[in-house]
């Protein structure tokens, strides 16, 4: 996957790749697009960024928190553990509830998502 990342970022950093590698990038991003990913019980959290056809990422130390997410200049930013995000819709749906699962502008979140599981 990614030496520089493990767990979900890595699989994130590894479906960009490849979206990267195929010319995708631009098409699925056609404006540049910032996103935040934390998985609260595998920190860091990461930034992610989309320009063109390339894309970077780079890890957020200095997130601890869940809260601490709506300080973070970006498009959208999702925060789970990750037994949440693996439940599927229902599981993230409870965990809204909770506050544990945390999002800001899911579109672009399950736009991401969606096309690197794809």
């Amino acid at each position: 996957m990614c030496a520089k990342f493990s767990g979900i970022p890595a699989l994130i950093y590894s479906g960009l790749w490849r979206r990267q590698i195929f010319g995708k990038l631009k098409k699925d991003f056609p404006h540049k697009t910032t996103l935040a990913v934390f998985i609260t019980d595998n920190p860091p959290a990461v930034l992610i960024t989309i320009e063109k056809n390339t894309f970077d990422m780079k890890k957020l130390e200095e997130i601890k928190d869940i809260n601490e997410l709506d300080s973070i200049d970006c498009d959208g930013y999702f925060a789970a553990p990750r037994g949440y995000l693996y439940g599927g819709a229902p599981a993230l749906m409870k965990g809204i509830g909770e506050g544990k699962v945390k999002m800001k502008n899911e579109s672009a979140i399950f736009g991401l998502m969606s096309r690197i599981i794809s």
